[in-house]
């Protein structure tokens, strides 16, 4: 069933860049800027980045079955879940194929996804995560999506983008990937550094340089 979502101006929103340039910075902002009474993270580091502290939020280690307990339990309450994998990527990828489709069930929620390219290829993405991309608007899904490694995340998500913030990337193939997506010369991507960050609104098409 579609639900009108979250105030109907549900985004999908990628957040790139090496280690220690302020991606998780950037996404607490971007957090804090609307009650969020409902959220699942998928959080590989959680030992680093504590994001239950942030929600009072449970964390759940290994067992997807138990993230589903919790929401199924909620209804159309709230709930926040830090779901933590194994870092086994083939059992991972399952997993998140699995985390996916339970936020498309739940619905009217915010999504955060650590490290997609742990999880996602270039080409490929698990069936649940593909889903999101396709219909998680009409499901009332606010999406973040944060990574290192921009050119092994599917294209799918970057497809679906209303807005990118990126931050420095020592990588070629990267900063060419996310120069292709925001629309500017690798050079400028290359040629960021710190917390500079190059930021485009794909509803207004509205490119912002960040120094």
């Amino acid at each position: 069933m579609m639900v009108g979502g979250n105030d109907r101006a549900a985004h999908f929103v990628a957040i790139i860049g090496a280690t220690g340039c302020g991606k998780t910075t950037e996404l607490k902002k971007r957090l804090g800027a609307k009650k969020r009474p409902r959220t699942l993270i998928w959080s590989p580091k959680e030992v680093l980045d504590n994001y239950a502290a942030l929600f009072a939020g449970s964390v759940v280690t290994r067992s997807i079955a138990e993230v589903l307990q919790i929401v199924q339990k909620a209804g159309k309450g709230g709930f926040h879940v830090v779901f933590v994998p194994t870092l086994n990527q083939r059992t991972d990828m399952a997993a998140f194929s699995t985390f996916c489709k339970i936020a498309l069930a739940a619905g009217n929620l915010t999504m955060v996804c650590e490290e997609l390219h742990s999880v996602t290829q270039a080409s490929n993405a698990p069936d649940g995560w593909r889903k999101v991309n396709f219909m998680g608007r009409g499901f009332g899904l606010d999406v973040f999506g944060l990574s290192q490694r921009p050119a092994s995340v599917d294209k799918a998500f970057m497809g679906s983008l209303s807005f990118v913030h990126v931050g420095r990337l020592p990588h070629p193939p990267d900063q060419k990937a996310m120069a292709e997506v925001i629309g500017v010369d690798r050079s400028e991507v290359a040629a960021l550094s710190g917390f500079q960050a190059i930021q485009k609104d794909f509803n207004s098409n509205k490119i912002i340089r960040k120094k």
